[in-house]
């Protein structure tokens, strides 16, 4: 803070003999402020997870990673085995052609159909999903809305469980409509 105070006479009146420069921290005390800080801060980051009683490991880092994405093959075997589980056999990799609201057909490859049910799955990846376009996938919607074919396009966004999960609620879905 800046103080005024009155000089009553100057003994001798003189220019400064330096170059003015305004006062900085030495270099040292500037570093140990910054670790102190910083090692102030990591020390509470770690005590946080002690704090909330769940038996966290008080470790920092970064936050968390997504789950990586799924393999198609992984994600095709997660898929079959929820509609084995409940009764539905699937054949591979079937070509179908769906008819669009204006009348155009369109022929896709589907990863899993069954024909007595028309029921099936498309896992969206690569070159899937340049057929499998966002009109295409409304228009699945529509279709298992009404009389079928009933079919889940997926995203491959999800984790495993998700995956799982997604496809078993598609079937009880189903179920619950009288579908199947």
């Amino acid at each position: 803070m800046l103080r005024i105070e009155r000089v009553g006479s100057y003994s001798i009146a003189r220019y400064p003999r330096e170059v003015f420069k305004p006062w900085r921290r030495p270099i040292g005390l500037a570093w140990a402020a910054k670790g102190t800080v910083s090692a102030a801060l990591l020390l509470l980051l770690e005590s946080c997870d002690q704090i909330g009683g769940d038996g966290g490991t008080g470790m920092t880092g970064p936050p968390p990673m997504a789950p990586d994405f799924l393999t198609e093959n992984e994600a095709r075997t997660i898929i079959t085995n929820v509609f084995t589980g409940n009764g539905i056999h699937l054949t591979p990799d079937v070509t179908l052609s769906i008819v669009g609201s204006h009348g155009d057909t369109t022929d896709v490859v589907l990863d899993g159909y069954s024909n007595s049910l028309r029921i099936g799955y498309e896992y969206r990846t690569g070159a899937d999903a340049s057929s499998f376009t966002d009109e295409l996938i409304a228009q699945l919607d529509a279709d298992a809305a009404g009389s079928g074919p009933y079919i889940k396009a997926v995203h491959p966004e999800f984790s495993a469980g998700v995956l799982e999960f997604i496809m078993q609620s598609f079937i009880d879905t189903l179920k619950a409509h009288g579908k199947i």
